[in-house]
């Protein structure tokens, strides 16, 4: 049994996860594309020109979903003692995804799994959740379903593991390492106001109080209350120069959040481009930083 942080709930300590999915019909309305943009005091027009902004906007309005899988009773996650570690982004088909093309899509759906297996960590259990977004696409003489857009939302879930259980093995790849020169001015700043997240929640509907209130941030051990991970990413991206993908191609994004960002704030955006050996393909890794530490770190490549 592990005790989950914050909850005085106890709760069986396994890897192997029930089989939980939960759909949805799907629809982008004129009133999401507005609190998007709210949110990241962006434009229509930037909004449907940059695949990297569409990602997130795509991750904000389908989350209503993983939050409906959240809830079932049968979900070993803890709303409330849980918090956002890292999301993976793909749109595998940006020429399909346009505003108006969205707005007018018939039999969208959008699909939340969760992941078959947990890892235990040190500071608690880490749970993956699925989300797929697929629209009708002609293909030939046929409309088939389409699989446009994925994204996996990785949950922490804080709790005391006992000393003798073994902590998974993660086998992810080595993190790039940001060299913080304080002589190299940043790409710009990101500030984020006390109505940001109450801003961003009204476009994905995480309403978690850790995100609304400084009191319930407070009762989980946070030092106040903090922003929505994917807010800060694309608050991020909006400042990062990216090349266009190719007419054909899709792109992979990948988020990290480091350390809590308390609200209200302000940090520098910083850039540094990676070329892999054997590769044509540059890789665009990003942070929001202040001082020496990095609070939201990215990459962002193509497929």
């Amino acid at each position: 049994m592990i005790l989950i942080a914050g909850t005085g709930h106890r709760q069986k300590l396994t890897t192997i996860m029930p089989k939980l999915s939960v759909s949805m019909p799907f629809k982008v309305t004129e009133k999401d594309i507005d609190l998007y943009t709210k949110a990241t005091s962006s434009t229509r027009e930037s909004l449907d020109a940059d695949e990297a902004s569409k990602a997130l906007f795509l991750s904000a309005v389908t989350e209503p979903c993983m939050l409906l899988l959240v809830a079932k009773r049968k979900c070993p996650i803890q709303p409330l003692g849980a918090v956002n570690v890292r999301n993976s982004f793909k749109l595998y088909r940006p020429e399909l995804c346009s505003l108006s093309d969205l707005q007018s899509a018939e039999g969208a759906m959008v699909v939340a799994t969760l992941g078959s297996e947990a890892r235990i960590v040190k500071r608690g259990v880490e749970f993956d959740l699925i989300v797929e977004l697929g629209l009708k696409v002609l293909d030939g003489d046929t409309t088939e379903m389409k699989t446009v857009f994925r994204q996996v939302f990785t949950m922490l879930q804080f709790a005391r593991i006992p000393k003798n259980v073994k902590l998974s093995e993660v086998s992810r790849k080595p993190e790039f390492e940001f060299k913080l020169d304080s002589e190299k001015t940043p790409e710009g700043q990101v500030q984020l106001a006390w109505s940001g997240p109450r801003d961003w929640a009204r476009v994905c509907k995480d309403y978690n109080p850790i995100h609304i209130w400084s009191l319930a941030a407070e009762l989980y051990g946070l030092p106040g209350k903090i922003a929505h991970g994917n807010h800060m990413a694309a608050l991020a991206l909006a400042k990062v120069e990216r090349k266009s993908v190719k007419p054909d191609g899709g792109f992979a994004l990948d988020v990290k959040f480091k350390r809590p960002v308390i609200v209200p704030a302000k940090l520098d955006v910083r850039v540094e481009y990676e070329q892999p050996e054997a590769s044509q393909e540059t890789v665009t890794h990003f942070a929001l930083t202040s001082g020496e530490k990095v609070y939201v770190q990215g990459e962002y490549r193509e497929l």
